[in-house]
C-alpha cells in the first residue's frame, strides 16, 4: 500500500514534492514585481540617502538569519551580494538608478522585465 499525503490530492503544481520551475520562476517574479513596486514607492517618498540605509537592514536581517541556520561566513556573504544585487537590479527598474550591469541592456532580470512591460520598463 502506498502512503497518500493532503498534497497529492491538490491539483496542478501543488501536488508535486519538488516544485516545478515555472513554479519556482512564478514566485521569483512575484517577489521581483514586489521589490520593484515597493521601491518605486520608497524613492518618491525619500532622499538619496535610503539605499544604503536598505543594504544595511539587509545586510543585519540576512546575518541574523544565515547565523540562525548555522550557514559559514562565506555563504553569509554570497547571500548579502545577492540580496544587494536583486535590490540593485530593482532600483534600477523601479527607475532610481540608470544601471546595474556593465552588459548593454541592463542585468537579465531588468532585461525580462523590460520585455515584459514594454519600452518604458513600467
Amino acid at each position: 500500500m502506498m502512503l497518500v499525503t493532503d498534497r497529492d490530492c491538490q491539483t496542478g503544481g501543488a501536488r508535486f514534492a519538488v516544485p516545478t520551475l515555472g513554479e519556482i520562476d512564478g514566485k521569483l517574479l512575484a517577489s521581483e514585481v514586489i521589490a520593484i513596486s515597493c521601491l518605486r514607492q520608497l524613492f518618491a517618498h525619500a532622499n538619496d540617502a535610503v539605499m544604503p540605509a536598505i543594504k544595511r537592514r539587509i545586510r543585519r536581517s540576512l546575518e541574523t538569519r544565515c547565523q540562525a541556520e548555522k550557514l559559514c561566513h562565506d555563504d553569509t556573504e554570497a547571500a548579502v551580494e545577492y540580496a544587494f544585487q536583486l535590490v540593485e537590479a530593482a532600483a534600477e527598474a523601479a527607475g532610481r538608478k540608470t544601471t546595474v550591469s556593465s552588459t548593454p541592456g541592463g542585468c537579465e532580470t531588468i532585461r525580462r522585465l523590460r520585455a515584459m512591460h514594454g519600452p518604458s520598463g513600467r
